[in-house]
């Protein structure tokens, strides 16, 4: 039975307050397009102050001036760009999206800005209902969070305290789960652990290889053996559905069944990390999209929800204590995550041809034309649903975070994951227009053409690729 069936839910933010709040942002949207965008003298050391004041600069030089429409935004300097990340996934209705702001300015003059887990507010309440409510009903429980990272820790102390004495967890190759002490020792990425120390509790196994017919009996032979030199000592097995900064790969639901059935037999619990995969795939759970709930113990989210969650099942609720804390998210946060969640069901996007399935057509189709366009650019494609990435030549690093830099300059936002090779990835808006799309596609081949030019690279004839 899931919240909603035994209590009523809590009413959304009343409409009486939706008209001031209204007015509200349509003040401050005025007032920000009526700002005077920064001369490029003033950009730059702006620029320059914030990375100093970070001690690494921006990953690109890109301020935000508070303002945009549908999936554009523009930056301090008066540009225009078409962001096709969304953020890295928060911008999940893009800018300027009218809706969401109301229900932000309705949040921010709430009780508090922040709630705690010992307060928690209507919006704390309705946020964990929905998100239970769309989970299916193996997952009965959710513990709200700041970050994604937080999520996944808290996931690992529940998995730890009902597995102990078993101190280890299997991960995937290429994995990402976060960048906290433990989530970047689950991180397969050596160079986010530089100087920290680690306790070496993670074990892998490879991910799919689409190359190789033989992979999936390879990773369940290389899980079989890590459970017999560990026996009993494996409290779980995390689970990317679609691997995010690792490379955006993704795998067949037989993949997935082949290791989850033999952690099952071994006693080792199913943790599945959507902390990317959320809202990007056919249905709004990659893993109700590959038909795995029966498998699940335990999932985290996040991006979307502008805060993140750990949902899990009856036999995991922690003892007291355990994932404590004093802040749960904000406020604005909580009622946006809540409010998105509304309307990701009410507005159709999930499901067989709903809005995400469409979407990600639109992006089969503009990937297309640009393969076809540029047949020695585009040699491999990865990713599902709302979550698409590509290998440009033959995937340099440098080479590829050179593209993203000269697409920011043509007025498209894209970004850089995995290597071996590095991939272009795209984590569009789910609202982005098909002319939206069309015109970011548009510059990353202007950019394609562009880098080409300078290092000679081929365009035409994949053969060639260097």
């Amino acid at each position: 039975m899931s919240v909603s069936d035994s209590n009523p839910p809590l009413s959304s933010p009343p409409t009486a307050l939706q008209r001031p709040a209204r007015t509200l942002v349509a003040a401050v949207h005025a007032a920000a397009g009526a700002a005077r965008p920064l001369e490029a003298p003033a950009y730059d050391r702006a620029l320059a102050r914030l990375g100093a004041l970070r001690a690494s600069a921006p990953a690109l030089p890109l301020l935000s001036s508070g303002h945009g429409e549908g999936a554009r935004v523009v930056l301090a300097d008066g540009r225009r760009v078409l962001d096709l990340v969304a953020g890295l996934g928060p911008y999940v209705f893009g800018h300027h999206d009218e809706d969401l702001l109301e229900t932000a300015a309705i949040a921010a003059s709430s009780d508090v800005a922040f709630q705690s887990h010992v307060l928690p507010g209507p919006e704390y309440t309705r946020l964990v209902e929905r998100l239970v409510d769309l989970a299916g009903p193996r997952l009965e429980h959710a513990w709200l969070s700041m970050s994604g990272s937080m999520a996944n820790e808290n996931a690992l102390k529940m998995l730890f305290q009902r597995a102990a004495p078993a101190d280890r967890v299997i991960a995937f190759s290429r994995a990402f789960h976060g960048r906290t002490l433990a989530m970047a020792e689950l991180t397969d990425r050596p160079e986010y652990r530089d100087g920290i120390p680690t306790r070496d509790f993670v074990d892998r196994v490879p991910f799919f290889d689409p190359d190789d017919p033989d992979s999936t009996q390879k990773s369940v032979d290389a899980l079989e053996a890590l459970i017999d030199r560990h026996p009993g000592r494996h409290a779980a097995m995390c689970f990317e559905l679609i691997q995010g900064e690792g490379g955006f790969h993704d795998a067949p639901r037989a993949f997935f069944v082949a290791l989850m059935e033999t952690c099952r037999r071994a006693g080792i619990r199913i943790w599945i990390d959507e902390i990317q995969t959320f809202a990007r795939t056919r249905e709004l759970f990659a893993f109700r999209t590959l038909a795995l709930d029966d498998f699940v113990d335990i999932v985290t989210v996040g991006k979307i929800l502008h805060g993140s969650a750990t949902l899990f099942t009856k036999d995991l609720a922690p003892r007291p204590k355990l994932v404590a804390g004093t802040w749960a998210g904000s406020t604005v946060g909580m009622a946006l995550g809540g409010r998105i969640l509304e309307r990701l069901v009410g507005e159709g996007y999930a499901g067989p041809g709903g809005r995400i399935d469409r979407l990600a057509g639109w992006l089969d189709e503009a990937f297309a034309r640009l393969a076809a366009a540029m047949p020695g650019v585009v040699t491999a494609r990865s990713g599902s649903g709302a979550m698409q990435a590509f290998v440009p030549w033959r995937g340099d690093a440098a080479t590829t975070q050179e593209i993203v830099e000269v697409a920011a300059e043509e007025g498209v936002l894209v970004q850089t994951a995995g290597g071996n090779p590095t991939k272009i990835r795209m984590l569009p808006p789910l609202n982005v227009t098909r002319e939206e799309l069309e015109d970011g596609f548009a510059a990353l081949e202007r950019a394609l053409a562009r880098v080409a030019r300078r290092h000679d690279l081929p365009v035409f004839d994949a053969a060639d690729s260097c």
